[in-house]
């Protein structure tokens, strides 16, 4: 048989057993979340770069292609210009066929 002060021992125990494991269930939760908004924000940065030179883009200083295929292009006067080479790249390209 197990005294009362046993008894009060084994319950505290179990308290804090139960309340760690809960923390823990949290800081998995909240690493998940944050792994997830890690991920989105990564995402937005490469969204907001030229996708053929690589070069950031500011808030309005980029353009989409002409072909909506969801690129953004720089405007920077370099040669030959982004606009130019991603035509050739385009997935949404009109297609020529062979005679």
């Amino acid at each position: 048989m197990t005294s009362h002060v046993d008894q009060q021992i084994a319950a505290r125990i179990a308290a804090v057993r139960t309340k760690t494991q809960q923390q823990r269930e949290a800081r998995g939760q909240f690493a998940e979340r944050r792994a997830a908004g890690l991920e989105a924000r990564k995402a937005a940065k490469l969204r907001r770069r030229c996708a053929v030179c690589d070069r950031p883009l500011g808030k309005g200083r980029g353009r989409a292609c002409v072909r909506n295929c969801g690129t953004w292009l720089c405007r920077a006067p370099h040669r030959p210009p982004c606009n130019d080479v991603h035509g050739g790249q385009c997935p949404n390209r009109p297609t020529v066929e062979a005679p």
